[in-house]
């Protein structure tokens, strides 16, 4: 069974070395000029992964162009982060505890077109797009 620490690695690799983005300390934020990109590695049963504020704090919406990337196993799922924050990270669906600093939880579902709920109202639902590496290699390689 993979620790917490070896699932976040998953795929690191491949951002760094293929893609070219830069990670910022040990946290799932990347850059790359003007990507900005928040790269979870889910890898466990459930599906689930977190998304803290103080990370949504750091994108600029008008600097920056925005992308979820979710190590999802082996493959990719991918959104633009300015839609999936305005849909999806709504104030009433964090939850409420005192342990922990105020994040949103979201589990993918996998199916034939894969698709995001927020588990603070499962009514919510984001659909997201299945990139193949070398489309991801061409996106975030090329100048514009």
């Amino acid at each position: 069974m993979a620790t917490a620490r070896e699932s976040s690695k998953v795929n690191l690799d491949f951002l760094v070395h293929d893609l070219g983005l830069h990670q910022e300390r040990n946290t799932k934020v990347f850059r790359k000029g003007k990507f900005f990109i928040i790269s979870p590695s889910v890898q466990n049963k459930n599906h689930l992964f977190e998304v803290g504020e103080s990370i949504m704090e750091l994108f600029e919406t008008e600097d920056q162009e925005g992308y979820l990337l979710i190590r999802f196993k082996e493959e990719f799922l991918m959104a633009k982060l300015k839609s999936f924050e305005k849909k999806m990270m709504i104030s009433d669906t964090k939850p409420t505890s005192s342990r922990l600093p105020p994040h949103w939880k979201f589990k993918v579902i996998e199916a034939t077109n894969p698709y995001i709920i927020n588990m603070g109202d499962s009514d919510l639902r984001y659909p997201i797009q299945n990139p193949s590496k070398n489309q991801l290699i061409q996106f975030f390689n090329t100048e514009s």
